[in-house]
């Protein structure tokens, strides 16, 4: 849906009066969201005088329960809080801010930090900066609050580790307290000794934590977490965020377009196994038309030394960080992420949504995400013959590697959407305000 098209429900969709008045018998003096009514967490529609003859057209009222009488729509009605500092390098999450705001059971607002330019149209979600130094910022909790004291929110969802600690921490004299939601990214268990997950995760006024895959949601409860606290949220990819290039931009790494591009997109620290990677290109020397492309900040001090390797040193394009950087995975034949440890790798997804073929390692959530021999290929972790040996497969079988590739466009698609990662996110909001039987509504004027 175009952003100009979207409002926020917390100053009410002009589209509701337009809607209601085209398909009314007689002029509509008024319409506005009302918690007068008797049931609980209630949208109502009051039109003074004015009937209307069929809701049925207004596709956006999806979800409610309408009586065209009485021009009653009900149904829960939640109002968000988002607290996320990264959010302006986040372009797929930017998509789902704006997917949730189209609902029309939800208010989105978020606080983030921005310097010149907005990460997202504050005509369409309304946006309070905020800047935090650190977990335990008292300038940023004082600004936390005055929104919480400032609006009735139902839910407050903080992602980063700093979101949610100074979340937490803004939490003393609210009256009205939202239920508090963090975010887990990763699968590595909390540890005792760590105060920062005891001012975090293993807060005791903490409703929910969404967890990134399966894997993460498991580690949690080996940390003693109990799993009635935690929801997996598998996330997802839009493809036409990432703007995929064309072959010709290879050109500009020195590299023919008619090669066999190998590569990956990630911050290359350590967890990475980027390392791994070159070790498998080292393996697959005898293969002169394979290139080596790699996309990102060098934090592994092995890297460089591996590239320089005389059997590939040619072949291989240290590129650094890009803008948008996910869209160069769109350059390749084949998309590797040899992490040692990993949660729902992004860059794997924005990859598939390219139409890449995938080879990743068996950690984490990426078997959650890639099907082996369905919509690429698994491998063993710390194994760079495994690896070689994947490309290799891949290099030979050239038609098959175009069918695991569509296999793993049609996955994101299906599984793994901007629209899906919403839908999963809206549900368990929603799930979370029904185990807590809260019934706040909205009161606006048209």
């Amino acid at each position: 849906m175009p952003k100009k098209a979207l409002q926020s429900l917390g100053t009410l969709k002009d589209g509701i009066g337009n809607d209601l008045r085209a398909k009314s018998e007689r002029p509509i003096a008024s319409v506005a969201l009302s918690s007068q009514d008797q049931s609980p967490n209630c949208l109502c529609l009051h039109a003074g005088l004015g009937r209307v003859r069929s809701v049925a057209g207004i596709d956006w009222l999806s979800g409610f329960e309408c009586d065209p009488g009485s021009l009653a729509i009900r149904g829960r009605f939640m109002r968000i809080l988002w607290v996320f500092e990264h959010l302006q390098v986040q372009a797929q999450l930017r998509e789902v801010a704006y997917n949730l705001a189209a609902r029309p059971d939800v208010s989105l607002e978020v606080m983030c930090p921005w310097n010149e330019t907005p990460p997202l149209d504050s005509s369409v979600i309304p946006l309070t900066r905020l800047a935090q130094r650190h977990k335990l910022d008292f300038a940023a909790r004082r600004v936390i609050r005055e929104k919480l004291q400032s609006s009735s929110f139902d839910i407050a969802h903080a992602y980063s580790s700093r979101d949610l600690a100074n979340l937490l921490g803004a939490r003393h004299g609210v009256r009205s307290l939202p239920k508090l939601v963090g975010y887990r990214g990763t699968v590595n268990r909390l540890q005792w000794l760590d105060p920062g997950h005891w001012i975090t995760f293993w807060h005791p006024s903490l409703a929910k934590i969404v967890c990134v895959c399966h894997a993460t949601n498991r580690t949690l409860q080996e940390s003693r977490i109990s799993a009635g606290k935690l929801a997996t949220v598998w996330e997802g990819c839009d493809s036409d965020v990432l703007q995929t290039p064309s072959r010709e931009e290879l050109g500009k790494f020195d590299i023919p377009a008619d090669a066999f591009v190998v590569g990956t997109v990630a911050n290359m620290r350590p967890v990475k196994g980027v390392d791994l990677l070159l070790r498998a290109a080292v393996e697959l020397a005898d293969l002169p038309d394979v290139y080596w492309l790699l996309v990102g900040d060098v934090r592994d001090p092995r890297i460089p030394q591996l590239a320089a390797d005389a059997r590939i040193a040619p072949r291989v394009r240290l590129i650094g960080a890009q803008p948008n950087g996910g869209r160069f995975a769109g350059l390749l034949d084949v998309y590797v992420a040899p992490s040692r440890i990993e949660g729902l790798s992004m860059g794997i997804m924005e990859a598939m949504a390219q139409r890449i073929c995938p080879i990743v390692t068996n950690v984490g959530g990426s078997p959650e995400l890639v099907r082996h021999e369905v919509d690429g290929l698994l491998v063993a972790p710390e194994d760079p013959s495994a690896i070689a040996r994947a490309i290799r497969r891949l290099y030979v079988a050239r038609q098959w590697k175009q069918q695991l590739a569509e296999s793993a466009y049609q996955r994101i698609r299906t599984e793994f959407s901007i629209a899906s990662w919403s839908d999963r996110l809206h549900e368990t909001y929603s799930q979370l305000l029904n185990e807590s039987g809260r019934t706040k509504t909205l009161e606006r004027a048209a």
